[in-house]
């Protein structure tokens, strides 16, 4: 690789746990599989990650993939109880989107989880009738209809939900494993949210980390249409999604990566619920997204003479893998790695 700055998407998903055991039981059944620990005494996560705190972690991988996995990290003093379920339209807010070929298994899970007491905000399946073509155009009993679900199961660690397309070809979207039982992939996208005005503001991660701007979605309230339902909105608000791509992704949805960053900027005449505190290392829950670069140095330099915040020095992270932080112009903290070949993961 002679590219010095993103390679690959989103790398992998920073979950706080307080059982890493009990965690990694849930995973499992999203397919993802224990991979390499590593620690970090509190001196050097307070140096890496801001947080006064010895850490264990664990990187989940998810059979061959190479973006969207997750590192469960186990604070030995956690700093906060993070996102726990927070609705999309949360300042703050970060989640992950899985493929699967099966959305009903997904929501039977849940359904049964919540029946029988369990912790979970289950929303859905929610359809998108407008996939492809808009649903007024559409020819239903006369020709092949295109559409897309959701199933969102959030619980107190995990924001995690899980997506289908029918009908539409995202074959290079993320990989299900179908031997789990909510035969899910990695995370075809990570998505963050914060209120404003200015979707400038999301521009650093094209012009500074080397993401591909692939394009941009504006959403205004409309009764019955799925993304105004699953953000809640009332028609005094809206919003609009940037995303963020692999560079090696193609513009067609058949050539979509998984990895994609899809930032949520949401306008509304009043504050949201602010839980961006919450979603910074140390919290529990989805707290953290890292990226790997071919060259770190110049990253840092180029990170450093940015509009990022909080940069910090070069230095081995719990795999000992060159690495550094910053938070973003938009307020996410971000670890950035430095690439490995393949099968040092």
């Amino acid at each position: 690789m002679n590219r010095k700055e993103i390679i690959g998407g989103v790398f992998d998903i920073g979950v706080g746990v307080p059982d890493a055991e009990e965690a990694l039981l849930f995973w499992e059944a999203c397919g993802y599989r224990a991979g390499p620990e590593g620690s970090l005494g509190s001196v050097k996560a307070k140096s890496l990650y801001g947080v006064d705190s010895d850490l264990r972690s664990i990187r989940l991988l998810h059979q061959d993939a190479t973006a969207g996995l997750v590192r469960l990290m186990v604070w030995d003093k956690p700093s906060g109880v993070g996102l726990n379920k927070a609705p999309l339209k949360t300042h703050g807010n970060r989640w992950s989107v899985h493929k699967t070929d099966d959305l009903l298994n997904a929501y039977i899970h849940g359904e049964v989880y919540r029946r029988q007491g369990g912790d979970i905000s289950l929303f859905g399946p929610e359809f998108n009738l407008d996939l492809g073509v808009n649903m007024e155009d559409k020819k239903p009993f006369r020709e092949v209809l295109s559409s897309n679900g959701d199933v969102l199961l959030f619980t107190p660690h995990a924001q995690y939900i899980l997506m289908t397309r029918i009908n539409y070809d995202v074959s290079k979207y993320g990989t299900i494993n179908v031997d789990c039982p909510l035969r899910g992939s990695e995370g075809c996208h990570m998505a963050i949210v914060v209120q404003g005005d200015d979707i400038s503001i999301f521009d650093f991660y094209e012009d500074v980390i080397g993401f591909k701007r692939y394009h941009q979605v504006d959403i205004e309230y409309k009764p019955d249409y799925m993304p105004s339902k699953m953000f809640d909105l009332t028609p005094d608000e809206s919003f609009s999604e940037v995303d963020f791509d692999d560079p090696e992704a193609g513009d067609a949805p058949s050539e979509h990566l998984p990895g994609r960053l899809r930032c949520f900027l949401c306008r509304a005449p009043f504050p949201l619920d602010d839980r961006l505190a919450l979603s910074q290392p140390g919290n529990l829950g989805y707290s953290l997204f890292t990226v790997r670069v071919g060259d770190l140095n110049y990253m840092h330099r180029k990170v450093a003479s940015s509009a990022a915040k909080t940069t910090t020095e070069i230095m081995t992270d719990e795999f000992d893998n060159p690495a550094f932080s910053f938070v973003a112009p938009d307020g996410f903290t971000w670890t950035v790695i430095q690439y490995q070949e393949e099968g040092q993961i």
